[in-house]
């Protein structure tokens, strides 16, 4: 008998608590509310309400409305409730009326027109967990003991929460202070999770764990997992996690200068660390050379060494701008790789940038047209752009071929260029000599505020002359084959054979007239 009471105590006590709850200890959730005529509806979550009466009373002023209560679109039960009064089904929705539309005074049998009443429907009030995680820094290097997490656990529901267990799962860190579980006997809504009692503050749950020594970046998840039940004994479990990373013992990082001037040189540095506690060895090193850069010397880009545990090593080389930008250039990250265990390992650096200043003096030379006959005249453009980012004084010459003659325009200008800006200008020449003339480049010396000077120099160009065709004219005789004649060399003689033709031309033309007048005085007489 004895053992039976033990038994019915046990069953008891592992029952619920809240399994002594009456109606009035139930947490309500914001509702929605909603107006109705006849007929209509207002639904939340899996229920609906519809007023399908307005029953007549006998007191004028009791009001009453007949509802029918659905869940997941199957009718439930039917309530009639006067103004004020609320139903509350299975304890998962609360339904009450809030107000009914105003009656007449006079009215007695006939229903007022188009009645209305405010229905609010309230779901049952469950608890919820934000869990804000805090850590002192971002990301934490190998065999580093200073993993130290805060965690704010706080009941962001709409009820208490009941018998509150929190579970922290690490992912495998070593964890060197604080608790992995935690227990809160009850929570109220918008309180928080107290992670030291003995102090009067609200403390957070602070966590210190061991970052182990890893070959590779690794990210650890800090997982929390809370459980608890509201007022009727329904659990409910909620997980969030963080991530935490912790770097690799082996590290390899990149520098160079923030800015250099277009003449001056820059230095790259590349740093390697074993912060393990065992040797790294054969570690092949490569680099890459940027395209805006070319080496002052002929440093190696792919190197070897060996790191013991804990040491540092690096080396450097130089490298020189060939064209400026504000902006900066992107310098490619190293990579490191070696093996382990038969397995093969990579880190890479990051990627530093360098803004370059100073002018960039480009120069294009074009001609036109590029076949001529000989003593024609040809046109010389020549462009100069300023490509760089600081302004420059140009100084521009040009040199015009022997056997040239120079008929328009000079082949020379002084300009003063800004940041992206350009100027052309051009000239004119007569060639005299035949074949192919070749043009000489044009070439611009320029300096900057910063008494930088350099040397511009645009490509060449080629003309072809040819020589100039003579006529020829064919004379043909009844007697004689077909003679080809040149154009007599002597225009004296041409001009005193043109006369004797001339005078000949008329005599006959004379000569011709008077027999026409003799034959025309014979006929008469």
């Amino acid at each position: 008998m004895k053992m039976l009471l033990y038994l019915l105590l046990a069953i008891l006590l592992c029952t619920n608590v809240a399994s002594a709850y009456d109606e009035d200890d139930l947490e309500w959730a914001c509702g929605n509310s909603k107006e109705l005529h006849l007929d209509e509806t207002i639904s939340n979550g899996n229920y609906t309400v519809k007023v399908y009466n307005f029953p007549r009373s006998d007191r004028n002023e009791t009001r009453f409305v007949g509802i029918r209560l659905y869940e997941n679109g199957s009718p439930t039960t039917d309530q009639t409730l006067v103004e004020g009064e609320d139903y509350i089904y299975n304890d998962e929705i609360r339904i009450t009326a809030l107000e009914f539309s105003v009656l007449p005074s006079d009215w007695t049998t006939d229903l007022p027109e188009e009645p209305w009443v405010k229905i609010k429907m309230e779901p049952i009030g469950i608890p919820r967990f934000d869990v804000e995680f805090e850590t002192d820094k971002d990301e934490y290097p190998a065999h580093s003991s200073g993993i130290e997490v805060d965690l704010v656990i706080q009941n962001t529901g709409d009820s208490e929460a009941h018998d509150v267990d929190i579970d922290v799962d690490a992912d495998g860190l070593e964890m060197i202070g604080g608790k992995a579980h935690h227990h809160c006997h009850n929570l109220e809504r918008g309180k928080r999770v107290d992670g030291d009692t003995d102090t009067p503050a609200l403390d957070p749950i602070t966590l210190r764990f061991e970052a182990p020594s890893v070959i590779e970046d690794t990210v650890f998840n800090i997982a929390v997992k809370i459980e608890c039940h509201d007022v009727r004994g329904v659990k409910y479990s909620y997980s969030e996690s963080y991530p935490v990373k912790v770097r690799s013992m082996f590290s390899i990082s990149k520098s160079i200068n923030e800015n250099i001037y277009i003449d001056e040189i820059a230095t790259v540095t590349i740093s390697l660390r074993n912060d393990g506690t065992r040797p790294i060895n054969s570690i092949a090193v490569r680099d890459t050379l940027p395209s805006e850069f070319e080496p002052v010397e002929n440093s190696s880009l792919v190197r070897e060494l060996d790191l013991g545990a804990g040491e540092c090593r690096s080396f450097t080389y130089q490298l020189k701008p060939v064209q400026p930008s504000e902006a900066g250039y992107v310098i490619p990250a190293a990579i490191a790789e070696w093996t382990k265990n038969g397995e093969t390992y990579s880190a890479q650096s990051d990627s530093p940038c360098i803004a370059v200043y100073g002018p960039k003096i480009e120069l294009s030379k074009t001609v036109a047209p590029k076949t001529i006959v000989e003593g024609g005249i040809v046109t010389v453009t020549i462009e100069v752009a300023n490509t760089g980012n600081v302004l420059a004084s140009v100084d521009v010459t040009d040199r015009i071929p022997p056997d040239a003659l120079l008929t328009d325009g000079v082949p020379g200008v002084d300009m003063v260029l800004r940041a992206g800006e350009s100027q052309r200008f051009d000239y004119s020449m007569k060639i005299n000599s035949t074949g192919s003339v070749e043009l000489p480049p044009a070439v611009a010396h320029f300096v900057d505020t910063h008494d930088y000077c350099g040397t511009a120099m645009s490509e060449g160009g080629t003309v072809t002359v040819n020589q100039v065709v003579h006529s020829v004219q064919t004379i043909d005789t009844p007697d004689q084959p077909a003679v080809t004649t040149a154009a007599p060399a002597d225009a004296d003689a041409i001009t005193e054979t043109d006369k004797k033709a001339s005078v000949g031309s008329v005599c006959v033309l004379v000569g011709f007239l008077a027999a026409v007048f003799a034959i025309m005085r014979v006929r008469r007489a």
